[in-house]
């Protein structure tokens, strides 16, 4: 699905997305992604959500977002006592399959807001 292009100071614009990664900057990234309007880290994350570690988010720890998306690929599921302990370490955790979060992450950075993405595919 093809995604408005971001215009203004926005660093890395997310664009696009599909099955098997993410277009970021114009360039494809085949697997899971970290952004935000400072930060893309590639590779990230495991093969699936049910995987996921606190470990695996430390990279925001240094400037924790007001908001943190996290796009789980397909469906949306994420074991509850790692949300709990993200939530511990200061995170605002939005949980939703990868389609919204790539959709929701366009529309708070055009807001302005600080708001980072951790993506999995769409056939994670």
């Amino acid at each position: 699905m093809k995604l408005h292009r971001q215009i203004g100071e926005l660093r890395h614009a997310l664009q696009s997305y599909d099955a098997t990664g993410f277009v970021i900057d114009g360039r494809h990234y085949s697997g899971g992604v970290l952004l935000s309007r400072r930060l893309l880290h590639y590779p990230w994350g495991p093969a699936q959500a049910a995987s996921l570690c606190v470990e695996d988010f430390q990279l925001l720890a240094p400037e924790i977002p007001e908001v943190l998306l996290l796009g789980t690929g397909l469906k949306q599921h994420l074991d509850v006592s790692l949300l709990r302990e993200l939530r511990r370490a200061g995170f605002a955790v939005e949980v939703m399959d990868s389609a919204a979060a790539c959709r929701t992450y366009g529309v708070l950075l055009a807001e302005d807001r600080q708001v980072a993405a951790a993506l999995l595919p769409l056939s994670a």
